[in-house]
């Protein structure tokens, strides 16, 4: 049976405008290390900013998996 490890990773996206080309660059390294993004999760603006009315995501969480080496013990 295949087993997996997963990575999560969070970005903040005030600054994504910014560092878009740094996120893509650290994606594409991931991604040769055989890191698959599966999933993210957004986490909106709380509190009494301007923005928690119109539900923008302050926070995203990004989750990554990769096929576990042969020989390798899962880890619990």
């Amino acid at each position: 049976m295949e087993t997996f490890e997963y990575k999560t990773v969070t970005v903040d996206c005030k600054d994504m405008k910014y560092c878009q080309d740094i996120l893509a660059a650290q994606l594409n390294r991931w991604g040769k290390e055989g890191w698959e993004l599966v999933s993210s999760l957004t986490h909106p603006y709380l509190g009494s900013s301007q923005y928690s009315l119109v539900g923008l995501a302050h926070w995203v969480t990004l989750i990554f998996k990769r096929p576990n080496q042969p020989g390798e013990a899962m880890q619990a």
